[in-house]
């Protein structure tokens, strides 16, 4: 079973939307799991679609993810999809191509969110990875984290492992501000924010040249 973990807040129109898309485009057995926070004022919109939801006080996306993935690995998950409610899955089979790209190994696999010319195409903005990831790390987006730079750690994880998998006909598009496909909103402010920004920055190179990545190698590799 693969777990789509996609935390989201004030776009209830959007989970609709990627919730509709991945019925129609997976072919396996899939849950999709998501974190919503008890004061988002859209919070009841979100009621009556076919996701698993957790409700709390609100602790931002990676943590989270992380909420998400904890419940999914207790439900039995095998895999585990790291999303953004802004993510339009548009090919059919992404989710068993993505999981049979890892070749039953510890590893990233990912497609094309369509904005490759503006990060280049080794950046896992949306991945698959194994569960056992999880269970080994105890985490799947680092826990020092906000929201950015997880994509960083991600191909930094795959690439240490020896299989980091880009599917580039695989199309997971990122339907972002950035390409003009999503309307500014208070969510793309706040995760952008130039000082949050800076603390995720500085959080995964942290992370990626000490100790952090070190430790995450070790437990993923023994």
């Amino acid at each position: 079973m693969l777990a789509v973990l996609v935390p989201s807040r004030g776009r209830p129109g959007n989970l609709r939307r990627l919730v509709e898309a991945i019925r129609d485009t997976a072919t396996g057995d899939y849950r999709i799991y998501t974190y919503l926070d008890d004061d988002d004022p859209t919070v009841d919109a979100y009621r009556g679609l076919d996701i698993r939801a957790t409700i709390g006080p609100r602790i931002y996306y990676a943590a989270a993810v992380n909420v998400c993935a904890a419940k999914a690995v207790a439900d039995g998950a095998d895999f585990l999809a790291m999303f953004g409610d802004d993510v339009l899955p548009e090919t059919v089979g992404w989710d068993q191509r993505l999981i049979e790209a890892l070749n039953g190994r510890l590893g990233i696999a990912y497609g094309s969110d369509g904005l490759e010319a503006k990060h280049g195409p080794d950046l896992p903005t949306h991945f698959i990875a194994p569960t056992e990831m999880y269970r080994r790390l105890g985490w799947i987006a680092l826990p020092t984290i906000r929201h950015l730079f997880l994509d960083n750690v991600a191909r930094e994880l795959g690439k240490g492992l020896g299989n980091f998998v880009y599917l580039p006909d695989v199309k997971l598009t990122h339907m972002h501000r950035w390409a003009g496909l999503a309307p500014d909103d208070q969510t793309y402010r706040e995760a952008n924010d130039k000082r949050k920004r800076e603390h995720d920055r500085q959080a995964f190179e942290t992370w990626r040249d000490g100790d952090g990545y070190r430790d995450a190698m070790k437990a993923l590799l023994t």
